[in-house]
């Protein structure tokens, strides 16, 4: 009699135990970097446009809060590569990443690229580069910038190539005359003037043949680690990430994070 009774609460009581440990294992880790406006902290919280987007995806799917790693670049690559998180997000396209990750077949972000110069300074540069040894670029360190003629020019026709740590300090190195133009994201450089108080003194920089300002359009991906064998939970991501980008709330998101 005794034990008959005794069974069912033992039962309940594993269960209460065990459920917690259940629910952890199945929470997701992502890993990034800070990379303001999209993932950044905001009084000590995760912020941002791609960090929205993750948290509506995880909205949409039913899912356990992801947990979020902000690191450094290479550390949050190798955490994906070495599957300590389940995926990695806002990295652009790459031949190495895609032997150890699952692209998503649609971006989470399409970053647009300008050259920006000072207001004050005039820069001549044509859309094929060729006066490009006459001034010298800031990029940003981790920043693939393409495969085609921006990523050559950043190379080879650019007199020098001073690589900072983001785009603040990449902006801070124009301001100072350390370099005559910046290759930055559209989203990313106005965001930091607005923040930095200095809207009126940077301006994006045409090409002398054309008005054109735009030199190149990156998409950026959730990437998935193959260590962790995700197939299916990749599926159910690219569902909800194609159906929330046709939604009114999606172009709602984006304009919320348009700078003026």
């Amino acid at each position: 009699m005794y034990k008959a009774a005794i069974f069912p609460v033992l039962l309940a009581v594993i269960t209460l135990a065990v459920f917690p440990i259940q629910l952890a294992a199945a929470n997701l880790h992502a890993s990034t970097s800070s990379v303001p406006p999209y993932v950044y902290q905001d009084e000590g919280e995760l912020s941002g446009l791609a960090v929205e987007i993750i948290r509506e995806l995880e909205r949409r799917l039913d899912l356990p809060p992801i947990d979020i790693h902000i690191q450094p670049w290479k550390r949050a690559l190798r955490d994906a590569e070495d599957g300590r998180s389940n995926f990695v997000f806002m990295s652009g396209p790459d031949s190495e990443r895609e032997r150890w990750g699952d692209y998503m077949s649609s971006p989470i972000i399409v970053e647009r690229y300008k050259l920006y110069r000072l207001k004050t300074k005039a820069i001549s540069l044509a859309s094929d580069y060729q006066q490009a040894n006459a001034y010298r670029i800031g990029t940003e360190r981790g920043c693939l910038y393409g495969h085609g003629i921006l990523r050559r020019a950043i190379d080879q026709k650019f007199f020098s190539n001073t690589i900072s740590s983001d785009t603040e300090a990449n902006l801070k190195m124009l301001l100072t005359g350390r370099v005559d133009v910046i290759a930055g994201d559209e989203r990313r450089v106005l965001w930091n003037l607005k923040r930095m108080g200095i809207e009126d003194k940077v301006v994006a920089n045409s090409f002398i043949d054309n008005a054109q300002e735009l030199v190149l359009e990156w998409p950026t991906y959730i990437v998935f680690s193959k260590k962790r064998k995700q197939k299916a939970l990749k599926a159910r991501f690219e569902k909800a990430l194609l159906e929330f980008k046709q939604s009114q709330s999606y172009l709602e998101l984006l304009k919320k994070y348009q700078s003026n």
